[in-house]
C-alpha cells in the first residue's frame, strides 16, 4: 500500500468563464486550493495512484466548469509529483477532456 502523498498542480486556461467565484469555490471544496497571485492555478495533494488522481481531476474540473456556467474554451495541464501529465482540452460537445497532441 502506498501511503506517500504527492503534490498535484493544476493549471487551467479558461476563456470567458462567466462565474469564476463558483468555479473556485467548487475546487476549494474538492481540495484544490488557489495558488496566490495566479488566476487559474491550483494545488493539492494525493495519495492515490496517478490514474485515479487523473480521473478525479478531470471530473472535478468538469464539474467546476458547470458551476462556472458559460465559457468558450478550457485547456489544462496537470503535474503529479515530479511527473508532468499531458495537456488536455475540454470538448464541450462530448463533455470530456481530450489530449492535445
Amino acid at each position: 500500500m502506498n501511503n506517500k502523498e504527492y503534490e498535484v498542480l493544476v493549471v487551467v486556461d479558461v476563456k470567458n468563464l462567466e462565474d469564476k467565484n463558483s468555479f473556485d469555490k467548487y475546487l476549494r471544496r474538492e481540495g484544490l486550493k488557489e495558488i496566490d497571485g495566479e488566476k487559474f492555478a491550483y494545488k493539492g495533494t494525493s495519495s492515490t495512484p496517478i490514474f485515479n488522481t487523473r480521473a478525479f481531476i478531470y471530473d472535478v474540473i468538469k464539474k467546476a466548469l458547470q458551476k462556472g456556467k458559460n465559457f468558450d474554451e478550457c485547456k489544462m495541464i496537470v503535474q503529479f509529483g515530479e511527473t508532468r501529465l499531458e495537456t488536455y482540452k475540454y470538448d464541450k460537445d462530448g463533455c470530456c477532456f481530450e489530449e492535445i497532441k
